[in-house]
């Protein structure tokens, strides 16, 4: 029997899953009613740490590091009060320099800055971009496992460093947040490049949802600990894009803090895999497929995946940038597109470089070698042509993407919709977990 009700995320729409047997709806997570207040609250009582205004005294630089586009953080707000913190210890305006984690993804505009920090941050304060290429970076040694330790000069010159992140599953590191937001939102572009490899992000441990005995975030600590980070603020986001959960002080505490106070409603198990998975992707993840992609990679490479083995898995976004406007998201595209089979990208990757986001290109691929994808939603999706001969497919709709794998199968298809497949991690129940892989 059809679950009328179902549906998923298409960037900021929601479409209708007339067909789904099974659905998963989004972590039911209840907002914050008063943020301000939170936020007051968290940073008088942080976790493992002074407070801000007290272990500031004295900084002769700051460096408040915030997302980019790609996470829906409320950082002004965050900003406001954290500014008024370090104004009570007494560091000087114009010693603190905001910095967007960019990574390896798009710089931003004037009018992205704005929109990231506000308008008043904007006019106040130095707010730069922290890049993987663009920026200066400093050197600042290696990892026990030899990840060379590049940081963005904006960060590593900081007498103190704090991190505005948000925490949600993620596919490496099992959650983002804590200092990841310096470690790679601020790395240079060796760092990114080292840690995001296929042989390494393939290590046993490697991930979502698991922070304890994973190689991923263990670098990410060691990158951290040479720079000046020790006070972060990170924020947990229901799909309304309201703040759900809050916490501040100790890095790697706030993270754990939230990510097991969350994870039980992050996670679901089903009775048995499908055949179709239509996977909701909600903004701002939804602008590109270098970031789209995500939802597939935690599906089809989950420990049980819900998704029967050449099964269709179909991917509900608008993707109005393409494959993502960075360097990474371009190299990404192009890294795929030049593949001559999942296969042959996969054994690729394994023994040599795949550039800036390279790493994503290998894992679609990974996927692409037990499933199929197909594209709902796309404003343009002439983009993805290259792929077909892979795998990918642009649909008209879901229920053309259903159509495609019944005749496939020449049987009814068993189809699961889950709303939000960025955050909802998907399990079959009691099926046996497949070897080496990194979901």
């Amino acid at each position: 029997m059809s679950v009328a009700s179902a549906w998923v995320f298409c960037g900021a729409a929601r479409l209708p899953v007339p067909r789904a047997d099974a659905f998963q709806p989004p972590a039911r997570l209840d907002p914050i009613a008063d943020l301000d207040t939170a936020l007051e609250q968290a940073l008088a009582q942080p976790l493992g740490a002074l407070p801000l205004h007290r272990l500031a005294q004295g900084a002769s630089t700051v460096a408040i590091t915030v997302p980019d586009a790609s996470r829906p953080c409320p950082s002004p707000v965050v900003l406001r009060h954290l500014l008024d913190e370090l104004r009570m210890a007494g560091v000087p305006d114009d010693r603190i320099c905001i910095a967007i984690g960019c990574g390896l993804h798009a710089i931003t505009t004037a009018a992205g800055k704005e929109r990231l920090v506000g308008r008043d941050v904007c006019h106040h304060f130095a707010v730069v971009d922290a890049h993987g290429i663009e920026s200066p970076t400093v050197a600042l040694g290696s990892t026990s496992r030899g990840a060379p330790i590049h940081v963005v000069r904006s960060v590593a010159d900081a007498a103190l460093t704090i991190s505005v992140g948000v925490v949600e599953p993620h596919l490496y590191a099992g959650f983002s947040g804590g200092v990841k937001g310096v470690a790679i939102g601020c790395a240079g572009q060796a760092t990114i490049a080292w840690t995001h490899r296929p042989a390494f992000v393939s290590l046993a441990g490697v991930r979502l949802g698991e922070l304890r005995d994973n190689p991923f975030s263990e670098a990410l600590t060691e990158i951290a600990a040479r720079t000046s980070l020790r006070w972060a603020v990170n924020l947990v986001v229901n799909e309304r894009g309201q703040v759900a959960g809050l916490a501040a002080g100790d890095p790697a505490l706030v993270q754990e803090a939230l990510a097991a106070a969350h994870a039980r409603a992050w996670r679901r198990e089903v009775d048995a895999a499908f055949d179709v998975l239509v996977a909701g992707v909600p903004a701002p993840k939804s602008a590109g497929f270098y970031q789209a992609s995500r939802a597939a990679t935690y599906v089809a490479l989950a420990a049980r995946p819900a998704l029967a083995e050449g099964g269709m898995l179909v991917l509900c976004a608008d993707l109005p940038d393409g494959a993502g406007d960075g360097p990474a998201e371009r190299n990404f595209l192009g890294v795929l597109a030049a593949a001559a089979s999942p296969s042959d990208l996969v054994a690729r990757g394994l023994h040599e470089p795949l550039g800036p986001g390279g790493q994503r290109a290998f894992v679609v691929a990974r996927v692409l070698e037990r499933c199929r994808i197909g594209v709902v939603g796309a404003t343009d999706p002439a983009f993805l042509a290259p792929l077909e001969r892979l795998g990918v497919t642009a649909f008209d709709s879901v229920d053309a993407a259903v159509a495609a794998t019944e005749a496939r199968l020449a049987r009814r298809a068993r189809v699961l919709a889950v709303a939000d497949a960025m955050t909802t991690s998907v399990r079959a129940f009691g099926r046996d977990e497949p070897q080496g892989t990194t979901g």
